[in-house]
């Protein structure tokens, strides 16, 4: 990792416990609607922007119910549940970001989420401070696995591609990490697949410390 200068995040399920929370969120909408929670819509949508969501949740469910709506609500329903109980911290989140930050590395954000909902969870966990960008899904046409939002990221920098590490869980994500040439370390969060060799399974975001200490 000694040629890394820039570490670049995703952001739920990798910094926040906030994936179980949308999941269970998802199932009570599903519910309500009448609909069958299908593990391709719930699993396939990780990591993906709205436009893709769409597009699975038609494939599976059909058009006759409006997508946008029910993402509306969700994003209102998981808005209201984190500013009420808090954002919930994945283990070793800021030991990692200020090691980083003492190792003079470049700390990115590039989420499938809105903008509104990063700068949301980093204020209200204090750790904004820490980033040099953050990008979000709706700066871009394509989604993850499309690498264009991670390749913004080391265009803006004017770095080379295996100057930059992705930390990510899903794997919309690490395949867009893949196709932009980037290093990749996979903490897995609710959903397991398999992996290419090069990318590092890690359990927790302490353990990238260690990575780079290794």
């Amino acid at each position: 990792m000694q040629n890394i200068k820039c570490v670049i995040f995703d952001m739920d399920g990798v910094m926040f416990d906030t994936e179980r929370l949308a999941s269970q969120i998802w199932l009570q909408i599903l519910d309500k609607y009448h609909l069958e929670p299908k593990k391709e819509f719930l699993d396939g949508i990780k990591g993906r922007n709205i436009a893709d969501s769409k597009m699975i949740f038609d494939s599976i469910y059909g058009s006759k119910i409006d997508f946008l709506e029910l993402k509306e609500l969700r994003n209102k329903m998981l808005e209201r549940t984190l500013r009420l109980e808090g954002v919930p911290i994945k283990k070793g989140l800021v030991e990692c970001l200020a090691f980083l930050k003492n190792k003079k590395k470049i700390i990115a954000i590039a989420s499938s989420s809105s903008k509104q909902m990063i700068l949301d969870n980093l204020n209200d966990t204090n750790l904004i401070s820490y980033f040099d960008l953050i990008v979000s899904g709706e700066d871009f046409k394509q989604s993850k696995p499309n690498p264009e939002i991670f390749s913004n990221v080391a265009t803006h920098f004017n770095l080379k591609p295996n100057e930059c590490l992705v930390i990510e869980d899903s794997k919309a994500g690490v395949e867009a990490a893949l196709n932009a040439n980037m290093q990749i370390i996979w903490i897995p969060d609710l959903v397991r697949f398999q992996v290419d060799k090069n990318v590092i399974e890690l359990n927790n975001l302490l353990e990238v410390i260690d990575v780079f200490r290794s």
